[in-house]
């Protein structure tokens, strides 16, 4: 008859099983935890339709050389640059800078509205990213 030595084996075993499945919990943990901290990404193309609709509510309003409260009634993570021309041309008439925020980032998006203003053609360059 053969010995078996099952006892000392099966405890290994159950062992073993209970190491590898608390490293897997951990890593799982883990991850999970780092995808919540992770601030989430504005995509593009919403910066851009944010942009759009700030250059429509300054056009509708006449705002373009006085767009600090509109600016101010925008999201709190919003920056923006508006930089007014005149004509066609590459004449700056004014530029604005949202209050709190600097004059520029490396991740800015930029949308374009050509208007009148009085009796001028203008053209409007907004500049629009998330403050940091």
């Amino acid at each position: 008859m053969m010995a078996t030595m099952e006892g000392p084996r099966k405890g290994f075993i159950f062992s073993f099983d209970a190491v590898f499945a608390i490293l897997i919990a951990f890593f799982l943990i883990l991850l999970i935890y780092n995808n919540i901290l992770k601030e989430p990404a504005l995509p593009p193309v919403q910066l851009q339709r944010q942009g759009m609709d700030v250059l429509a509510v300054l056009e509708n309003l006449n705002r373009f050389y006085s767009p600090g409260t509109t600016f101010a009634e925008t999201s709190d993570s919003y920056c923006m640059r508006l930089e007014v021309y005149n004509g066609t041309s590459s004449v700056l008439d004014a530029t604005f800078v949202k209050a709190g925020c600097p004059s520029a980032d490396s991740d800015e998006r930029m949308v374009w509205r050509a208007t009148t203003f009085g009796n001028r053609f203008k053209t409007a360059k907004l500049a629009i990213w998330v403050k940091r």
